[in-house]
């Protein structure tokens, strides 16, 4: 935002500046009396007197001494400057009838002395009526003049109120992107931490399935595994550094890691995955539903002998990504020991935490036993397409 800067030096310029100066007041006496003197000399004197110098002096005299009876004026309009319009008014008309009266008989004793030629008594009146014509005008530009410095007065301050204004609110919005960019670049590091809590996990327990395989003679089981393994990893470098991916990305890892898992326990283990084409370009954390099939690997799976199906539904419901992960296992507390159980907490703090930094509270994570047996976990994100940024 650009501030509006008023134009003092145009004010300064005119010697309207905020604060009047005894300085400009005279400027504005001296031009103002001078240019009376002149259209008095051009409408009067030049016609009635022409080549007399007498009159002229007298002009140039009664406008010097017209700079004199006005100043008092100054005094009185300032005085009165802030007091109600009616007696204002009154006050400053009294004393312009005054001043007009002591500069008429000041011309009129001047013009004899000088000339020596009096004035008539009927011809006073006009000499008086005009006098008050030029103070009543002199007071009206005064009035104007210090009207229209109030009027700068009020439009610098509220410029310099509104510059003020526009520069607070500049700071504060720069304030505001230096703290969402610490908070992103936070949330950034907090969903990398999470996310490369993933991989040491699994691959210890995949490494340990392939040195079972190899103490039980199955060399071909074991190549197939490393094989696997091998693909995963090549996989999950390739995008070692997204922290967001699609749900079709997502499905081709977590494919990658069932079919490691699969060679491991062979027909203990059944998946079913179901997702609506229209759920697929939706985004979500990297490595997001890993973790959840991990507990159903290590905690159904792998405590009992019957075959166990781990499921993914998952679909767009509005302006959200439903996803509903489910096991029929033996469920929490049936054939499982509590450091089990609270293994399988420690996998779901870590999705929750991921979603957290994800999402701040826009979203719903919930988890738990299902009967007659099984362990369900929902999982409802805004349903967001990837940003340019993302793809790039």
């Amino acid at each position: 935002m650009t501030a509006i800067n008023a134009p003092d030096g145009m004010f300064k310029t005119l010697g309207l500046g905020m604060q009047p100066t005894n300085r400009q007041y005279w400027l504005f006496q001296i031009a103002g009396w001078s240019a009376m003197a002149l259209l008095s000399y051009l409408s009067l004197t030049v016609w009635y007197n022409p080549g007399q110098w007498t009159p002229v002096v007298h002009t140039i005299l009664q406008s010097a001494l017209g700079i004199f009876v006005s100043h008092p004026l100054r005094w009185v309009a300032s005085g009165t400057w802030k007091w109600p319009l009616v007696p204002r008014i009154l006050v400053n008309g009294a004393c312009v009838i005054i001043a007009s009266i002591v500069w008429t008989l000041l011309r009129l004793y001047s013009f004899t002395w000088m000339t020596g030629e009096p004035i008539p008594l009927a011809d006073w009146g006009g000499w008086w009526f005009a006098s008050v014509i030029v103070f009543g005008a002199w007071t009206f530009c005064y009035y104007a003049l210090k009207y229209y410095q109030h009027w700068i007065r009020e439009h610098q301050l509220a410029v310099e109120a509104q510059n003020t204004a526009l520069k607070a609110n500049e700071v504060a919005q720069r304030e505001t992107l230096r703290r969402l960019e610490a908070e992103k670049q936070f949330r950034d590091a907090q969903l990398r931490m999470l996310k490369y809590q993933l991989n040491p996990h699994f691959l210890f327990n995949a490494l340990n399935s392939v040195s079972w395989q190899v103490r039980k003679g199955d060399s071909g089981g074991a190549t197939d595994m490393l094989a696997r393994i091998g693909d995963y990893l090549r996989v999950t470098l390739d995008h070692s550094d997204e922290m967001q991916h699609t749900l079709a990305d997502e499905l081709e890892t977590l494919d990658l890691y069932l079919s490691i898992e699969k060679v491991r326990f062979g027909d203990r283990l059944h998946t079913r995955l179901e997702v609506e084409d229209a759920a697929r370009d939706a985004v979500i954390p990297s490595l997001l539903l890993q973790p959840l099939f991990e507990n159903s690997v290590k905690f159904a799976v792998s405590k009992t002998t019957e075959p166990i199906t781990a499921s993914l539904d998952a679909r767009r419901v509005g302006d959200e990504l439903v996803m509903v992960i489910e096991d029929d296992g033996p469920g929490v507390g049936k054939q499982t020991s509590p450091s089990d159980d609270a293994t399988r907490g420690i996998g779901l703090l870590n999705v929750e935490e991921r979603l957290k930094s994800a999402y701040g509270e826009d979203f719903r994570f919930r988890h738990g036993p299902i009967e007659p047996h099984g362990y369900k976990v929902e999982i409802s994100i805004p349903a967001r397409g990837r940003s340019p940024q993302d793809r790039s």
